[in-house]
Formats: structure tokens, C-alpha cells, sequence
């Protein structure tokens, strides 16, 4: 796990899950044993959480060759729709909350990511490992680098007036370090406010916002960074350079305003 793009978060959930199923097990791997522990997963979670804790202890089993690995059989999950909407009523309500609850640096802080991410469409990931340098602040251009990016591929994507606004002022007023947004430090900003959105949501308003303002879904997708392979429409935008993606990016959301 050491060798792959595994979160350490990640990479601690296999661990407990692992170490609980060779601790209930007595360290004793017999087939029955192993059989009756996944039977045990299914009777006691939901299929969803099962078939997560049985993904790791097979990958588990398979590291250290058990046969049984390839005899497991994942549960299956019911599929249910389930589309978180939001609007931009919704971001409003979380930059007044950011306005009232937080003060000095923090405000502006993430007041700007909250900006930065809800119009650009940028991942949070990506948003938490930005520098200075990334940003073309007169511009209103973010420059993804490969080593950030989900698909490790560089791509530009833009931002609102908006955004540029709040952001110069955090950026003039207390001249932040590298990286520009800390997760830790936005997750504790978080903590404080009594809202449920968190900054991965504001990825998603983006490209529910693109769509209903009309924006070239193909466009939207080159800007999120999703991958273009297979799609004609979407290759055909992708020749576009970085000065006609702006001018398309601004047709849509230059002078878009979440709090009027």
C-alpha cells in the first residue's frame, strides 16, 4: 500500500479493519473461520459497509496468498439515486455563516477557498495543495499542476470576479505562505460553523451551476479536469487553447455573483 496513491487515511481503515479481523480470528486464518467471520460482516452492517470491510480483508488474504482469497464474493449493493443539489442560495448561506462566525485572517481565508473552488471547480485536494504561484490573480487563472491533479495531467482552470475580489484582499492583507489552503487548517475553520457543506461540495455546485447557466457541458468537464478519452465533444473542445477557454469560461461565470 506503501507503493500506490493511497491516502493515509485510507491506508488506516485497511489497517483496523484488518487488525479486527485477525484479532476476532485469534490469529488462526482456517477457511471456517474466515467464512464465518465475512457471514458475521453481512448479518451484523449494512451491505454497503460490509462490502467495504470485506474488500480489505481480502486484498488482506490475498497479500499473504490465502486460497480462500479468490473464493470471496463481494456483497452486491442496492443502487439508489441519491443527487445532492445545491444552489446558490445554498453557498450564500455558507459565506454569511463564514462572515458572522469568523474573523481576521480565518474570514478571508475561507471565504476566499469557498470563492475559489465554488467557481473554478477545482477538487478539494487540489484546492488544499495550491501555492502562490499557481494563481494568476489578474488573470483569474489556476494553474493545476500535474502533480496535484487526480489525473496527474497540468490543465487551467478560471475564476469569478467575485472570487478575485476576496481573494486579492486575503492575499494583500495578510500575505498568506504556501500552501495557500491547508486542509487542516480549513477543516478546523469548518468545525466552528454549523453548516454541512464542506469544501468537496463546492466542486459539485460548480458543475451543477455550469449547467444551469448553460455552459458547454464539455467546456465544464476540460475545466473540472475529467478525462476527455471517448468523447467526441469533448475532444473537440479540447483543442481549444487556454485564451478560448477563458472567453467561453466568462461568458458564463465572469460576473457571477453568489452574494449579489
Amino acid at each position: 500500500m506503501e507503493l500506490k496513491a493511497i491516502s493515509d487515511d485510507e491506508k488506516q481503515r485497511y489497517k483496523t479493519v484488518v487488525l479486527k479481523f485477525l484479532e476476532d480470528l485469534s490469529y488462526n486464518l482456517d477457511d471456517k473461520a474466515i467464512i464465518n467471520y465475512i457471514n458475521k460482516l453481512k448479518k451484523e452492517f449494512a451491505p454497503k459497509t460490509a462490502r467495504m470491510h470485506i474488500i480489505r480483508i481480502r486484498a488482506f488474504l490475498k497479500f499473504i496468498d490465502h486460497p480462500i482469497a479468490n473464493l470471496i464474493e463481494l456483497p452486491k449493493v442496492p443502487k439508489r439515486r441519491r443527487r445532492l443539489v445545491i444552489k446558490v442560495e445554498h453557498v450564500r448561506d455558507l459565506l454569511r455563516e463564514i462572515d458572522e462566525k469568523l474573523s481576521g485572517p480565518y474570514r478571508l481565508k475561507l471565504k476566499s477557498a469557498v470563492l475559489l473552488s465554488a467557481t473554478s471547480g477545482l477538487r478539494a485536494e487540489e484546492l488544499y495543495k495550491l501555492r502562490l504561484e499557481d494563481i494568476d490573480l489578474e488573470n483569474r487563472t489556476i494553474f493545476v499542476r500535474a502533480e496535484i491533479a487526480k489525473d496527474y495531467e497540468d490543465r487551467v482552470t478560471f475564476f469569478s470576479k467575485e472570487a478575485q475580489d476576496v481573494l486579492e484582499e486575503y492575499l494583500n492583507t495578510f500575505k498568506p505562505s504556501n500552501p495557500l489552503f491547508s486542509k487542516k487548517s480549513l477543516l478546523h475553520q469548518f468545525s466552528k460553523l454549523d453548516t454541512r457543506l464542506r469544501m468537496k461540495h463546492m466542486r459539485k455546485f460548480f458543475s451543477q451551476q455550469s449547467d444551469r447557466l448553460g455552459m458547454p457541458t464539455a467546456v465544464k468537464k476540460i475545466l473540472m479536469g475529467h478525462s476527455t478519452a471517448g468523447d467526441v465533444d469533448l475532444s473537440h473542445y479540447d483543442f481549444q487553447d487556454e485564451e478560448e477557454l477563458k472567453k467561453i469560461y466568462d461568458e458564463y461565470w465572469k460576473n457571477f455573483r453568489i452574494l449579489g
